[in-house]
């Protein structure tokens, strides 16, 4: 419970820095040039996050005794890993500036350097309370964190000092919480050589989670970046200067940034299910329970189907009232490509809780492949379909577009891999019912006006509404299903 409430802080404080920023800097070119530099850096640092603390917490959790002297051992080899990203990320920022073609990129990440070096280090921390169960003082420390974080960025962009501000104050806030979590945690102690954990099994344990996070986390980051470039290029293509055109990129990274922030909501939502879905699984197939990871995948699935999908149709049905519950007007362009995103980023989610199965079925390496192989499809659809599309608002769309594009393509590929490794995935006539019950809640949202705050809240409702109400009717939804879901909901 802990956990789960830190959990929710921090996505409650991440909204509102998403929402806030808009407003504080004014200009949608510098929630876009922050958005950009942040949002490739994240990619970096949520994999840092979870693989250090899934690889600290195993290694502590196994034998509690050493658990100092495996602290100070991941404290090292955490230096090394987030010192070496840092300082490539220092050196090479003109490179990434380059390739982005914006210029005013390269202080920025060179700042953006030092959250991942605090990321880290702070992580090795956190993953030795977690692995001693002290989920109180781990809490605790994240939702200081989330504070500190609010705060540094807000403030940093409240100073006037535009998009810069914002990510020195996220660089202060992580060298913050970085000196008060080794302060009140310790530093561990040093170890003979039969107490370590040999590097190589450490490394061997993170390598997997780092390749499956790298792609996971670029699925749903990288068209920002595919995006800033190819609006660059066409902006400079119509014969504007090259201030102006980056400027103009930045603006519409902006748009699509804000876009995403709703997108993402059905993924926010279901990630914890892969918390359960995983130990569930594990247990069975390590049992030989084949009828037991069978049917667990095959509720799991469908459940997650039903859930996102009463969640995304009202959402894009009723897109250009959702942007305006807490965007300026000129940010509804991103309006279009929320509603084809947030489908996109659905069928995301339900490939995060099938890859989840996969891996808890021991084949984590197939996991891996298929969001490579997605990552790879996001970046060139990406790509293709923006310069199709050409400069403009529609370009917004087309990057939507062509992320929703690679984010289908994880789902059939990891259902594909379950198909054949179980013999289920979720049943025909589950799809049918589902697609009219998003179809109902879709066309109700989108007919009722929402040109609002409160009317996009009203829409929402009834589209929602209307979703569940064809479940019910079509017998899709069961009274165990609402079992099943407050479960979840107390668990999450």
């Amino acid at each position: 419970m802990s956990i789960a409430g830190a959990k929710v802080f921090f996505i409650v404080n991440g909204y509102a820095v998403q929402l806030l920023l808009p407003r504080i800097f004014g200009e949608a070119k510098e929630f876009g040039l922050y958005s950009a530099t942040m949002s490739g850096v994240a990619i970096l640092t949520n994999v840092l996050i979870v693989a250090t603390i899934q690889s600290v917490s195993k290694f502590v959790s196994e034998d509690e005794a050493r658990a100092a002297v495996t602290l100070r051992q991941g404290l090292r080899i955490q230096a090394l890993v987030g010192g070496t990203l840092a300082l490539g990320l220092f050196l090479f920022a003109p490179v990434i500036a380059r390739l982005l073609l914006d210029a005013q990129l390269t202080r920025l990440v060179r700042v953006a350097s030092v959250v991942v070096f605090a990321y880290a280090l702070y992580a090795a921390v956190v993953g030795s309370l977690n692995g001693k169960h002290l989920f109180g003082q781990q809490a605790r420390l994240d939702v200081t964190f989330s504070t500190l974080r609010t705060v540094g960025i807000l403030g940093g962009a409240a100073l006037g000092l535009g998009a810069i501000g914002a990510v020195a104050g996220f660089a202060t806030a992580a060298a913050t919480i970085l000196s008060i979590s080794l302060i009140w945690v310790g530093f561990g102690t040093r170890g003979t050589h039969g107490e370590k954990i040999r590097r190589r099994r450490w490394l061997g344990f993170m390598a997997p989670i780092w390749t499956y996070q790298i792609c996971l986390n670029g699925i749903l980051m990288i068209d920002l970046q595919v995006l800033k470039r190819s609006a660059t290029e066409l902006a400079l293509a119509s014969a504007a200067t090259s201030q102006a055109a980056v400027d103009l990129a930045n603006q519409y990274v902006g748009y699509y940034r804000a876009a995403q922030t709703f997108a993402f909501v059905p993924y926010q939502l279901i990630i914890s299910l892969t918390f359960v879905v995983f130990p569930m699984i594990s247990k069975a197939t390590s049992i030989g329970n084949a009828e037991g990871t069978r049917s667990t995948i095959q509720h799991a699935m469908r459940l997650s189907l039903l859930l996102l999908l009463v969640v995304a149709a009202p959402t894009s049905g009723a897109a250009h009232g959702v942007m305006q519950l807490a965007y300026p007007a000129e940010y509804l362009a991103g309006a279009p490509a929320l509603s084809i995103l947030v489908f996109g980023v659905a069928a995301f989610s339900l490939f995060a809780v099938a890859a989840t199965a996969i891996s808890g079925a021991g084949k984590p390496t197939a996991a891996a492949i298929i969001a490579g192989v997605s990552l790879l499809v996001v970046v060139i659809a990406n790509r293709v379909l923006v310069m199709r599309a050409g400069l403009g608002e529609q370009m917004l769309e087309a990057a939507a577009t062509g992320t929703a594009i690679g984010m289908v393509v994880a789902l059939v590929l990891s259902a594909s891999v379950i198909y054949k490794s179980f013999g289920v995935f979720i049943p025909v006539a589950t799809w049918i019912r589902a697609a009219l019950a998003a179809a109902a809640g879709y066309a109700a949202a989108s007919a009722l006006p929402h040109d609002s705050p409160v009317m996009a809240l009203v829409a929402l409702a009834v589209g929602f509404t209307s979703s569940v109400l064809v479940l019910i009717v079509t017998r899709e939804l069961t009274h165990d299903d609402w079992h099943a879901l407050r479960r979840v909901v107390r668990r999450d």
